[in-house]
């Protein structure tokens, strides 16, 4: 049915969907079922035919509605009665539409059934609703004569965020519990789907201490939960909007309340990450620090089914912060520990920050030097050694020295670009002890276009 003809194919679109789906499921005719005919049928003939959000909707109906079939009670689909009275309603609720005349029968149904909350609503449309609010699809944009406009720039581009979670160095205690919180919104998912009268999802509260040293990778699995929790459709947006203490706390009375609600609606269907919140409550008495934290407070509960809080810092500072105010704890049940990293762990992620920018495998000579560097950082540092974080500071050191050896040896060209993809012995500096050790390891550097403050 791909040519034109108004409510009339939609009419006869409508049976023969009906028609098929019954030879195998007699009891259980749902608008999914036939949503995503007319999904296949725009696939091949509609304007927006080639948008890859029509294969992504047709395969989200089958992993997230078709499979909720065996918990739909027999004899609770579609009658030909409730699809004589939406056809009526299609008809009439159309009607207004100037683009429904030219329209073909499945972009019809898509158009009515995606917005009309009039007639026939069964079990699967709340579902179909919340993944075209996920795929950014209007209900108008079924009725269109042109490819359909592309996902708004401002809005988070989805990660992978399996492939990024797996290729995360180490933090094998981390990625264990990133799984069981990902199976956990699943299994809630197919539990939503049920609809067994007189069951009850399971409350959820997706707020998160991560408790960790600098650089262990805090904000990158905050950016994994973030796009786990747009996935399972427990945020729609999924951004992780990063604040401090300084982005928080004003220097005059109110200023703390607007600055902390207004960060809090940038993050809105999202996560908003607080990287050392401990700092909101270390101020002295006359501090604003609480201020924010009481903002927050009270935004997380009137904001409750579309704001996540990750608040994140050194692992005994967190306990005092938990500790200073009786409503966190009860808002943060759930942490994951991030452990520094290991001496080999360190070493890998050297070599896979080289190899983002065109440095070959490091000689041993050169992993030696590195390997030591590190060993006396840590051991200068402390507490305050920064893990991945000064791994990428002396990355940004040892270009910065083959810079300048290759200069002093080729005074008067370009060096040989054999030369420019690899690291001598002598690009690493010698390993340096107290105060050098930190002013080295605190240094920022540009590598990779961002600064060191963003791993976390």
């Amino acid at each position: 049915m791909n040519g034109r003809g108004g409510p009339e194919a939609a009419a006869s679109l409508l049976r023969e969907s009906a028609r098929a789906f019954r030879t195998q499921h007699p009891d259980a005719l749902c608008w999914a079922a036939v949503l995503h005919l007319c999904l296949d049928r725009a696939k091949q003939h509609s304007a927006y035919k080639s948008d890859p959000r029509l294969p992504e909707l047709m395969k989200a109906v089958e992993d997230e509605i078709f499979s909720q079939y065996h918990g739909v009670p027999l004899g609770s689909g579609l009658t030909d009665a409730d699809l004589d009275d939406a056809l009526c309603a299609l008809e009439s609720g159309l009607a207004g539409a100037p683009e429904a005349a030219q329209a073909a029968g499945h972009e019809l149904i898509l158009a009515w059934r995606s917005g009309s909350d009039e007639v026939g609503e069964d079990w699967s449309v709340r579902p179909w609703r919340a993944l075209l609010s996920r795929f950014d699809v209007e209900p108008k944009m079924f009725l269109a004569r042109a490819p359909w406009p592309p996902v708004p720039e401002d809005g988070p581009k989805p990660i992978d965020w399996r492939t990024e979670l797996d290729a995360l160095v180490g933090l094998g205690r981390v990625k264990e519990q990133v799984n069981e919180l990902r199976d956990l919104l699943y299994l809630q998912r197919l539990r939503m789907r049920r609809r067994i009268p007189g069951v009850e999802p399971v409350e959820l509260s997706m707020h998160q201490i991560f408790k960790g040293n600098p650089g262990t990778g805090k904000t990158t699995v905050a950016r994994i939960l973030g796009a786990i929790y747009r996935e399972y459709g427990l945020l729609k947006g999924g951004q992780v909007v990063s604040v401090q203490r300084s982005d928080l706390v004003g220097a005059v009375i109110g200023k703390t309340e607007e600055l902390t609600k207004g960060w809090i609606e940038k993050a809105v269907n999202g996560v908003l990450f607080i990287d050392e919140a401990y700092s909101l409550t270390s101020g002295g008495a006359q501090d604003f620090g609480p201020r924010a934290i009481d903002t927050l407070l009270t935004e997380m509960e009137d904001r409750r089914n579309s704001l996540v809080v990750i608040v994140a810092g050194y692992p005994a500072k967190m306990a005092e912060f938990l500790e200073s105010n009786p409503g966190l704890a009860s808002r943060f049940n759930d942490e994951i520990h991030f452990d520094d990293y290991k001496n080999d762990e360190l070493i890998e992620i050297f070599r896979r920050l080289i190899a983002r920018h065109g440095i070959g495998a490091p000689a041993p000579a050169v992993e030696a030097r590195v390997a030591a560097w590190l060993a006396n950082r840590r051991a200068n540092a402390g507490a305050r050694f920064g893990n991945a974080r000064d791994v990428r500071n002396l990355v940004g050191i040892l270009f910065r020295r083959q810079a300048r050896r290759l200069s002093l040896t080729y005074p008067d060209g370009t060096p040989p670009e054999v030369e420019w993809d690899s690291f001598a012995p002598e690009d690493v500096p010698c390993p340096t002890s107290g105060a050098q050790a930190d002013t080295v390891g605190a240094r920022g550097s540009a590598v990779d276009g961002q600064t060191t403050e963003e791993i976390k």
